[in-house]
């Protein structure tokens, strides 16, 4: 998707909820020309015209399709509601028309037809956040916040996402913009015009760059530190045939994913899903059990099973509490050591054989349970929580949550202090400074969309559905 072919002067639309069977369904109007088009299809209650109506209200009638008016007659196709946002007091800065029908395909995919069919173009995915994004009602850093609130997985990352949604990271990014922009004028002018007092020394600019390269440090390892309310942490549940695994990893789910049976191979594939743990995203991955392959499907579903270990960044070595620590499992704990394990002893309810202490000495927790009887989930939800996060990050202090290419933007700023800096300590002379300084201030631009590529723009605006 090339965002160059957008024709800004079209008015666009689309169908802003899934059309599936629901109590209500949207379809979204934005352009010069979307008050018009539904004048022709919307019929009011009472005697108004849609097109003067004023801005910010909600109007009652029935989509209507204007191909019988020339009968004398109006074939009705919903009851709806319609909302009028005039410019710029819109979303997209455009005159915006929304109208509410009843949910489902049929309906809203009839409404958008008469629509379209009356003059608007369907919307390409992501070009109404485009357009709010051209003309000014918000940022590129916002435009990425609503990629990430619509993606967000937890409340956590949902709350600072939403902070940011406010403008917060535009706020601060300005302030530091702001900073370096004007250690550039000052340096100019005492470059230009080294008679008059311009107030500034090299010492000044060495304190400014300091500060900023400090600011930005924090927020990049804020971002870091904050990644993982974004991507989750992956956690692989992993043992012997008939621990417990998909008993635990249901009771982990709150619901019944994967099949649990007495008989051994009943999990052949890895299944995996997302669940909260504290408000933390945890990708649990059900896998095969460990065991001698007696077959090519054996032997597919333990390579599975190690891959996944392999990916993980913690591992819940699932044990058997009635049985003795054995072969297989001492294989296993090769293989998992050098990671993030927690053993899991489940089957606390059966007469215990497994030795406690010899497994304390691998210097790895261990939280007692029973899958079967949902006893200790809690206190392995916890121990899973504290592996994951150490503790070291407090989600209410952290400001951003930030992608890849805002990162990066940040780390070739911090490239460019710190060349800067090292300008300074070896003693040349200001105008070699004023360089890095406008290639500084060039990178920050970018965070709110100036000068930045087609490929980040399509890189964030192609993550949007249609109708977004």
């Amino acid at each position: 998707m090339k965002l160059s072919n957008y024709n800004l002067s079209d008015t666009i639309a689309a169908i802003a909820t899934f059309p599936a069977p629901a109590a209500l369904g949207v379809v979204k109007i934005s352009g010069r020309k979307a008050l018009p088009i539904v004048s022709k299809i919307f019929l009011p209650r009472g005697k108004k015209n849609i097109k003067k109506v004023p801005t910010y209200t909600l109007h009652y009638g029935w989509i209507i399709d204007s191909a019988f008016r020339k009968k004398r007659k109006n074939q009705i196709i919903d009851e709806v509601l319609v909302s009028i946002m005039r410019k710029p007091y819109s979303y997209t800065r455009e005159d915006v028309v929304e109208i509410s029908s009843h949910g489902g395909a049929v309906v809203l995919n009839k409404i958008l037809s008469l629509v379209l069919k009356e003059g608007a173009r369907l919307a390409q995915p992501g070009e109404f956040s485009y357009r709010a994004f051209v003309n000014g009602r918000i940022d590129l850093s916002q435009a990425q916040t609503i990629v990430d609130i619509v993606e967000a997985k937890t409340e956590r990352a949902l709350f600072a996402l939403s902070r940011q949604l406010k403008g917060e990271f535009s706020y601060y990014f300005n302030q530091i913009k702001g900073l370096l922009k004007e250690l550039l004028y000052k340096l100019e002018a005492y470059l230009n015009f080294p008679e008059e007092d311009t107030n500034i020394n090299i010492e000044e600019i060495k304190i400014g760059l300091k500060k900023t390269k400090r600011q930005l440090a924090r927020f990049l390892k804020e971002s870091r530190d904050s990644r993982i309310f974004r991507e989750g942490i992956r956690c692989v549940l992993c043992g012997k045939v008939n621990v417990g695994k998909s008993t635990l990893f249901n009771c982990l789910l709150k619901e019944e994913k994967a099949i649990v049976t007495h008989i051994p191979r009943t999990t052949r594939d890895a299944i995996e899903e997302t669940v909260s743990i504290k408000g933390l995203p945890i990708v649990i991955s059900d896998t095969a059990g460990i065991l001698e392959p007696e077959d090519f499907i054996d032997t597919a579903a333990v390579e599975i099973s190690y891959r996944k270990i392999r990916e993980a960044d913690i591992v819940l070595f699932v044990l058997d509490a009635s049985v003795n620590f054995d072969k297989q499992d001492l294989t296993l704990w090769g293989k998992v050591k050098d990671k993030n394990v927690i053993f899991v002893v489940n089957k606390i309810d059966l007469s215990q054989k497994l030795n406690i202490d010899k497994l304390k000495t691998y210097g790895k927790p261990i939280v007692k349970i029973s899958a079967l009887n949902k006893t200790g989930i809690k206190e392995l939800e916890n121990t899973i929580f504290k592996m994951s996060y150490k503790g070291k990050v407090n989600i209410a202090s952290n400001r951003f949550l930030l992608a890849k290419w805002q990162e990066d933007i940040i780390r070739r700023v911090l490239v460019k202090i710190e060349e800067a800096s090292n300008l300074i300590d070896e003693g040349y002379s200001c105008d070699f400074i004023l360089l890095p300084l406008r290639e500084m201030l060039d990178e920050m631009g970018k965070l709110a969309g100036e000068n930045v590529n087609e490929e980040i723009l399509s890189q964030i605006f192609s993550r949007f559905c249609i109708g977004k």
